[in-house]
């Protein structure tokens, strides 16, 4: 009968034991497997969807300036939004639409051409390019017509080279003005390349070349609106091209991949002496 007892008795002890065990140990870890098997919880919702679907409304509407505001004052108040991109590709679009077009802007100003005028001392005169005074106004050719009045938009712009966020980003004036982004790097610039904290490079554009079928031509000339465009600045590996592995036709060195429509905005935008930084 001792025996029977003293048999009860050490099951109780260590069955207990391995329950209390099981309960503290193991069961906590199968839970937590279990948790890590679920789908994860949806995002809460974002509280400033409403009024980026307000400066959608504005600019489906037909009122462009007045989206450009609300999307300024939108990435000013809700920087981490998950929409904060979203905004900035349709004011960077919003932007280039007035930018270059004759579109009516508080910032734009209309010179009426005088006898002897031409484009390079006009955009001279105004801080700004030929190039994008030929975009802007839509003209074929580089002879001007006395009285002909042109939409000029004085401008201060800077260009930020980022290789964590893989984009070229325009400001003007120090401000958001629209970001491009990257297609191709350098090996020298690819990410696994990059230490981490790696300092701040300053630079400049230094030329603006155009090319067609082979030929330099310049915004002076007609086929300069369907040319291909390369921006040089002088930081190593930062030539701004659109050329292609399977193109004959390469860009001085190495240099960073666009789009053919990011390099035509960035031609007519940029000049000469533009500061560059890359990050």
């Amino acid at each position: 009968m001792k025996a029977l007892i003293i048999i009860f008795l050490t099951l109780g002890i260590f069955g207990g034991a391995a329950y209390v065990g099981y309960r503290i140990f193991v069961q906590p870890q199968i839970a937590l497997k279990q948790e890590k098997l679920l789908p994860a919880p949806p995002p809460p919702p974002d509280p400033a969807l409403p009024e980026f679907n307000k400066c959608v409304a504005i600019r489906k509407s037909g009122k462009v300036v007045e989206a450009r505001d609300a999307l300024y004052a939108f990435l000013e108040h809700n920087p981490q939004s998950s929409k904060a991109e979203d905004a900035k590709n349709l004011l960077g679009e919003i932007n280039t639409d007035i930018l270059l077009s004759t579109m009516a802007a508080p910032e734009k100003e209309t010179y009426v051409v005088q006898k002897g005028d031409v484009i390079s001392r006009v955009a001279s005169h105004w801080k700004t390019t030929g190039e994008l005074i030929v975009r802007a106004n839509n003209l074929q050719g580089p002879m001007l017509r006395i009285g002909q009045k042109l939409a000029i938009s004085p401008a201060q712009f800077s260009l930020v080279i980022s290789r964590k966020q893989d984009k070229v980003t325009v400001l003007n004036k120090g401000k958001f003005f629209k970001q491009y982004a990257v297609l191709e790097w350098p090996p020298s610039h690819a990410k696994k390349t990059v230490s981490k904290g790696a300092p701040k490079i300053v630079g400049k554009v230094t030329n603006k070349l155009s090319w067609l079928n082979g030929t330099r031509v310049t915004f002076m000339e007609k086929g300069y609106i369907s040319s291909t465009h390369w921006i040089e600045i002088n930081i190593t590996g930062c030539t701004l091209h659109s050329v292609s592995d399977e193109s004959a036709q390469k860009p001085p060195g190495v240099g960073i991949r666009l789009t053919p429509d990011a390099l035509d905005e960035l031609d007519a935008m940029l000049a000469k002496g533009d500061p560059v930084t890359l990050e």
